[in-house]
């Protein structure tokens, strides 16, 4: 299937660069498109809030962005790479603002980055409430457990320690362990959950060090409906787009 890059990569639409796709880590940093010079193949976007620079290694670089085709949401990106840095770029209301410049090459293709993503839930509008279920034993937010970031594939999750304590903690259980887990996704600007899903997890590590009263666990998502997966997707991306601009307005 052939993609029109006009009709994807136009001003104001969100976007995600993608540096080593293929490898095994990439990195993703949210975006915004600015301007696009279809002609000379370029696109003027937001510096992202982790800056790229001269010195930015990468083997492979890519910008992709979210779009629906016959009622399916997919990733197409184009393989780009940076050619100039502004730091005063004059954006609609007059700001200045801090840009890159990509070339791009075509063809623009569907492209698949689900471990790239992670959103942090400190200082954003939106966040996530849980509850894990495993031996008929229920763990809630904030009680048992508070989340650190989630991404497509996965979440991080912080338990603070304390002696004695029955039920034994999330972090009595091995690496490996399967468990439920509910979501709900929530936008603080609104009353209640936008969406909940229901996802299967596995504690993928345990870092008993993360600090000296708190627990890091990192949950693997092992099984989910395309149907809730499109709702995580979604809600992940829309919080990253809407960080992004937030950061735009306080620069």
């Amino acid at each position: 299937m052939e993609f029109d890059v006009k009709k994807i990569f136009f001003p104001s639409v969100g976007v995600n660069l993608v540096f080593n796709i293929n490898t095994d880590f990439p990195i993703s940093k949210s975006s915004i498109i600015y301007d696009a010079d279809f002609k000379d193949q370029t696109i003027t976007i937001a510096q992202p809030s982790i800056p790229v620079t001269p010195n930015t290694p990468f083997e492979q670089l890519h910008l992709t962005t979210l779009v629906y085709i016959n009622q399916h949401r997919i990733r197409i990106g184009i393989r780009c790479k940076p050619i100039r840095f502004i730091n005063n770029y004059p954006i609609a209301n007059g700001t200045p603002v801090k840009a890159v410049v990509v070339q791009y090459r075509l063809p623009a293709i569907e492209t698949n980055i689900r471990s790239a993503f992670r959103l942090p839930m400190t200082g954003s509008r939106y966040g996530v409430k849980g509850k894990i279920i495993h031996h008929n034993q229920e763990y809630r937010t904030p009680g048992d457990f508070k989340i650190k970031d989630i991404s497509f594939s996965g979440l991080g999750l912080i338990i603070l320690e304390k002696k004695g304590q029955h039920p034994p903690p999330l972090s009595a259980r091995k690496a490996g362990t399967k468990m439920i887990m509910g979501l709900a996704l929530v936008d603080r600007d609104q009353p209640g959950a936008i969406k909940t899903v229901s996802v299967q997890i596995q504690i993928a590590r345990i870092n008993m060090n993360y600090s000296e009263l708190h627990t890091l666990i990192g949950l693997k998502i092992t099984n989910i409906t395309r149907e809730d997966e499109e709702v995580l997707n979604q809600f992940i991306h829309t919080a990253q787009i809407e960080e992004l601009k937030r950061i735009s307005k306080k620069g």
